[in-house]
């Protein structure tokens, strides 16, 4: 999978990971729930095969230039 599998929703949240926001701030930008949030950042790390608690955010900051 790659990063034209995500919804637009899932890459505005991957798009604040990068910028260093956590979940809950996340949640507050967007005007939605910490749990939308977290299901969010469960399906992108599913569809681009991320295993671990970094992993995550480290894939965001290596492609921040490439998330649009």
């Amino acid at each position: 999978a790659a990063l034209a599998d995500l919804t637009p929703a899932e890459r505005r949240v991957l798009r604040l990971i990068a910028q260093g926001l956590t979940s809950a701030g996340i949640a507050e930008v967007q005007g939605i729930s910490p749990k939308t949030v977290e299901n969010h950042r469960l399906h992108i790390c599913a569809k681009l095969g991320l295993r671990g608690p970094q992993a995550l955010l480290r894939f965001a900051l290596e492609h921040k230039n490439l998330i649009t």
